[in-house]
């Protein structure tokens, strides 16, 4: 077998995995419990910089997918930003 040599420099945790039939790999337990990945997490693959990139997603429960869109997520970092700047008026009694 030949010796395998990694293309790209890594930054974190490296471990060797083969690709299998129908694109298969395996991911490592030690990755698995560093990221605390469990079976049935949703990840989302992508390609950066020639590299595969898998990203741990979360569910959502539908009735909550108003708060997580790019507007509402906007709309609370600028409530956020007059919070802390005190422009805020407290209308309790």
């Amino acid at each position: 077998m030949p010796k395998l040599q990694e293309r790209l420099p890594d930054n974190g945790v490296a471990k060797h995995v083969r690709l299998r039939n129908k694109g298969q790999i395996t991911i490592p337990n030690e990755i698995l419990e560093q990221l605390e990945l469990t079976a049935n997490t949703n990840l989302k693959v992508t390609v950066v910089d020639g590299r595969i990139v898998l990203i741990p997603m979360i569910e959502i429960a539908k009735d909550q997918a108003w708060y997580w869109t790019e507007t509402w997520q906007q709309d609370e970092k600028e409530a956020q930003q007059e919070i802390d700047k005190g422009q805020t008026v407290d209308h309790w009694p």
